[in-house]
């Protein structure tokens, strides 16, 4: 998957609640027939634009940040072109966040790896992985060993 940004202009002279339901069809539209993944909506809201457009002096913007195939990218422009209370677009590919992105995975791979190796191995005999009845019979045997070197050395203190 590929990341992509949009940019998109609506009509100023629509209601709020018009533009705000428009903005949300084209997230919808994304996630739908785009199957992409939105991972930023930002709506700026009304803007002065650099100069007249058609008719308009100003627009609601929004900016829309997604991961998508490439060739489902196609449907978004298909989108726009039939909107007409959409009259300005951009759809352009994100290589710098990909490439961040692709950094940070490689960090995290490599930060994985590293930490399976210093992991210390595991003794099946350590308690953590023992059951209660196996401690028990691990304490009772050390007990016993135990007990066996404490006679032995009062055999080995009577026989000198």
């Amino acid at each position: 998957m590929r990341i992509y940004e949009t940019m998109f202009i609506i009509d100023p002279n629509l209601e709020d609640a018009t533009r705000d339901e428009l903005a949300n069809r084209v997230k919808s539209w994304i996630e739908e027939k785009v199957k992409g993944e939105v991972k930023s909506f930002d709506r700026w809201g009304m803007r002065q634009l650099a100069f007249r457009v058609d008719k308009f002096l100003q627009g609601d913007y929004t900016v829309v940040i997604f991961d998508a195939e490439p060739q489902n990218v196609k449907a978004l422009e298909e989108m726009y072109r039939i909107t007409p209370q959409i009259f300005r677009w951009m759809v352009f590919r994100r290589e710098d966040l990909e490439k961040h992105r692709n950094s940070k995975e490689k960090v995290e791979q490599a930060e994985d790896s590293e930490s399976m190796r210093k992991m210390p191995e595991v003794n099946e005999n350590s308690e953590e992985n023992m059951n209660e009845d196996q401690i028990e019979k691990t304490q009772e045997t050390e007990e016993a060993e135990n007990a066996q070197d404490v006679e032995s050395k009062e055999n080995e203190g009577e026989n000198s």
